[in-house]
């Protein structure tokens, strides 16, 4: 985290304490900001610093049991499209006992609905035979959405929101491997009955043998395709990701890879990186992080022992595999596309050892944030997304919901002896200032606006400022119990926060009754 001490040495560098030779503002509209990014923060005083979140687990929504799915089935893509949640995801198992690892079945892409974004069902489709034969002698009473080649180990689907989107290509998706030379491209009208878009490649630098994902950028007015990408070239160096860009979806850039300033050298896996569906501007993702260890004893001991134990004698002899390795997930951040903010600390760790997700291939999050209501009644939305545990472990291997809060990822947080900050100058559009916060019974939160050189303006001074507590994600700002900031549209301005035992999560400027 960046404490006070770490920011006092930025300050001292860099001069940040002088306001009066601040840069040109920064346009915020009405957009939503979170504190993902240092983006708009000029100072931090006191005790404030920020804070990663962490998403809560919830129930199982789906287990891989049925005979085409297994221990190796993942790769979920989940989003609502109107009063369906969608999910696609593989299915497959793999053969780990006795060794050495083999495929036990081909791949699939399989497909489940939810009319609520928790209880879920596998449709039976008619659409495949399973299993697979020469004269068709299977069922076809089965939730297989598409059975053909490479692309069935990563398809991943999204709904096209371009407004030139013609109707037959509503939905659309990517997938293939380095086996496929590279990236196929799919359409369909209805999410259900798909074919292919293109014959040939649409991407063809890459590892691809992962996750990797597409969506329509409504900010930056252009398709965005995130794939797998070793920093040395094809299976050289680092995991990592890489980025290619589109205007039609037929022609695509050269993919190159992202970057992470101040981020030590990390193994990435998938992406899961998509607009910010409350604030669209910015770009959030999920990798799942690769940590690879000796094999020790101690190693040996975490759970799954005997799943890791069967692994382990599965691969022998592997030069990229010990059977030590773990999987976990982080955040990653960004404004551009390609220029990350990377959150070292996990996003979702392993958890505890008792539950037997110790392993690689558990811990990988599914592509796709989704609301859904609160458990409890009364309270507001929040976000699921789903993780997987259980990977290799055939009757075991399964989904789990998580939640967090609208705007939860990471906060701005101080203890009860208090942390202040101060914004890089602003504009913005609006006649109220909401805020999404929690504080303790003793905590606090109050703000000022303030002008370009860091002086108070009369009328939203700290002063003035209305004493706000809770928890809630929209909390209008107020200044002698006024919260109408209208007339300070269109201006250079800061904002400054006060924070005592409590954590600001987001704040936006916007139109709402005053």
């Amino acid at each position: 985290m960046l404490t006070r001490l770490k920011w006092l040495v930025v300050i001292l560098v860099t001069g940040w304490t002088n306001f009066a030779g601040a840069a040109d503002p920064i346009d915020i509209g009405s957009r939503r900001e979170l504190f993902v990014d240092q983006a708009l923060i000029e100072q931090l005083d006191g005790q404030a610093e920020f804070r990663l979140h962490h998403p809560t687990p919830r129930e199982v929504a789906i287990t891989f049991e049925k005979p085409w799915e297994g221990n190796a089935s993942g790769y979920p893509t989940v989003f609502q499209d109107e009063d369906v949640y969608r999910m696609y995801y593989r299915g497959h198992r793999y053969i780990i006992d006795p060794p050495p690892l083999r495929q036990a079945q081909s791949e699939v892409v399989c497909y489940a609905e939810s009319k609520d974004g928790v209880h879920w069902v596998k449709p039976n489709l008619g659409l495949f035979d399973w299993p697979p034969t020469m004269n068709n002698t299977g069922t076809k009473e089965n939730n297989i959405l598409w059975r053909g080649g490479y692309e069935t180990h990563n398809f991943a689907p999204f709904k096209d929101t371009n407004p030139a989107c013609q109707p037959d290509q509503r939905y659309k998706a990517v997938g293939g491997t380095t086996s496929s030379n590279g990236l196929l491209t799919f359409k369909s009208a209805d999410g259900i009955h798909w074919s292919k878009l293109s014959d040939d490649p649409v991407v063809t630098k890459g590892a691809f043998d992962s996750h990797n994902t597409v969506f329509w950028d409504p900010d930056r007015q252009r398709y965005a395709m995130y794939m797998r990408y070793f920093s040395e070239g094809e299976f050289k160096g680092l995991r990592s990701i890489g980025v290619s860009h589109s205007t039609d979806f037929r022609t695509w850039s050269e993919p190159v890879g992202l970057t992470y300033p101040n981020s030590p050298p990390q193994q990435m896996y998938t992406n899961q990186i998509a607009p910010y569906y409350r604030a669209s501007h910015l770009l959030l993702g999920f990798p799942t992080r690769f940590v690879t260890r000796p094999l020790t004893e101690h190693a040996k001991r975490l759970e799954p022992v005997k799943t890791r134990a069967q692994f382990a004698a599965s691969i022998a002899g592997s030069d990229a595999y010990t059977g030590a390795e773990v999987t976990d997930g982080v955040l990653i951040a960004s404004r551009d596309g390609q220029t990350f903010r990377r959150w070292d600390e996990a996003f979702l760790r392993p958890g505890p050892q008792a539950e037997g997700r110790w392993i690689y291939g558990d811990n990988y999050q599914s592509y796709g944030l989704f609301e859904t209501e609160a458990d409890t009644e009364g309270l507001p939305n929040e976000i699921s997304l789903h993780f997987n545990e259980g990977a290799w472990r055939d009757e075991m291997h399964r989904l789990r919901r998580y939640t967090i809060r609208f705007d939860g990822f990471v906060s701005m947080h101080a203890p009860l002896s208090g942390g202040e900050l101060t914004t890089k100058p602003l504009k913005f559009t609006g006649q109220r200032l909401s805020l999404n916060y929690a504080t303790s019974a003793a905590g606090s939160l109050r703000v000022e606006l303030q002008d370009s050189a860091g002086t108070p303006i009369p009328g939203y001074s700290l002063a003035e400022a209305d004493e706000l507590f809770g928890d809630t994600i929209d909390q209008q700002a107020a200044w002698n119990n006024s919260t109408d900031v209208s007339r300070l549209a269109g201006q250079e301005v800061r904002l400054h926060f006060v924070l005592r035992d409590g954590d600001l999560f987001s704040f936006q400027f916007t139109d709402g009754d005053l």
